[in-house]
């Protein structure tokens, strides 16, 4: 505590473009952050509304468009239109939360005192999509949680949320271990889901009724697992799920 006070005293006394000078230079191989401000975006678009719609009203009572505010208005619609257009852009930015996101916010508190208090609700914070970053979907989060931290926690991971890793939270990226388990998984569940029900079927004897009842429940399998755990879209899961049942058709089929 007394080694913080001692460095915010020690930047105060710094001049104010020393130390942003200094602080963009210290961080400057930190992947960099942004924080969106939505109440101060709002209150521009609002203002902006405003704004158009007295100039409206000016318009719609005089019945023209006077000289002096036809600049006005181009301006006006112009700021208005990049407004929602930042506010979209920002919004879409990858979210910075847990203790990257209270590490940002008190870098830049510490630093500069002149800036008071930074937004601190979840989702301020925003980030570059990063290409690199693998996937999730319900199994891989399922995997995050149960597998040991050393193989679900990246490098990059454990530098952005070391407070979450000690904790023994599960990371909010997909590690390559864990998505190349989770592939195996899906290739285990879908050659399984088509000799199990198979040797179902055919042993010990060939019933009809009894092959009948084992497409229906392993075609309903198939299609829960599919909607609910792989996250496939509508037109895929229709697709998906007529193969599956006219593969299971055809081989009763043949057997019977």
């Amino acid at each position: 505590m007394a080694q913080l006070e001692r460095s915010q005293t020690i930047a105060q006394e710094m001049k104010y473009e020393h130390r942003l000078f200094l602080h963009t230079r210290n961080t400057g191989q930190r992947e960099p952050h942004f924080v969106v401000f939505r109440g101060l975006q709002r209150l521009n678009i609002v203002r902006l509304q405003i704004e158009l719609a007295q100039l409206k009203e000016v318009t719609e009572r005089t019945e023209e468009l006077p000289r002096e505010k036809s600049e006005e208005l181009t301006r006006l619609l112009h700021a208005y239109t990049n407004a929602i257009r930042d506010y979209e852009y920002l919004s879409k930015l990858v979210p910075i939360t847990g203790s990257q996101a209270l590490n940002q916010r008190l870098d830049i508190e510490q630093a500069f005192s002149e800036v008071g208090n930074l937004p601190q609700e979840p989702g301020a914070y925003r980030r570059l999509p990063d290409s690199s970053m693998l996937a999730s979907d319900p199994l891989r989060d399922i995997l995050k949680a149960l597998l040991p931290r050393s193989l679900t926690y990246t490098k990059r991971e454990m530098e952005r949320h070391r407070t979450e890793y000690f904790k023994g939270l599960p990371p909010t990226e997909v590690s390559p271990f864990v998505d190349k388990v989770a592939r195996f998984i899906v290739a285990f569940v879908g050659g399984a889901s088509l000799v199990v029900p198979m040797l179902i079927m055919r042993l010990p004897r060939v019933s009809l009724a009894k092959s009948l009842v084992t497409v229906s429940v392993a075609v309903l399998l198939f299609a829960a697992v599919l909607s609910l755990v792989m996250r496939a879209s509508n037109t895929d899961t229709m697709v998906s799920t007529a193969t599956y049942a006219a593969v299971l058709v055809v081989f009763v089929g043949t057997t019977s």
